[in-house]
């Protein structure tokens, strides 16, 4: 498995805000994510993880930065995973459920 996702059409080209995107790169992102949960999180791994959610449709990266950092596109990431979160529960809460009644 590669470790960087499919290149975006057009890579390396500026995106600009007044799009209505919200746009971080992974370092933005970990130093966000510090300053919530006050919590330190390497930036690797999180790059790690934010390449499996854009494997999944849930991020999307869209240009390098002039240093070699993604660019993340994460405006609708929270109701994508949300979705996904919602129904994993819902199963395991089904499933538990369902064994309880066996009982």
């Amino acid at each position: 498995m590669p470790t960087q996702p499919p290149t975006p059409s057009t890579p390396d080209r500026p995106v600009p805000a007044s799009e209505g995107r919200v746009l971080a790169t992974t370092s933005q992102l970990a130093g966000r994510v510090e300053d919530a949960l006050d919590c330190r999180l390497e930036t690797s791994v999180l790059e790690d993880l934010l390449l499996e959610l854009d494997r999944g449709d849930y991020v999307e990266w869209v240009t390098v930065t002039r240093d070699g950092e993604y660019v993340w596109d994460l405006s609708d990431a929270p109701e994508r995973i949300g979705e996904v979160v919602a129904a994993a529960v819902m199963k395991r809460l089904e499933q538990w459920l369902a064994t309880r009644t066996d009982e």
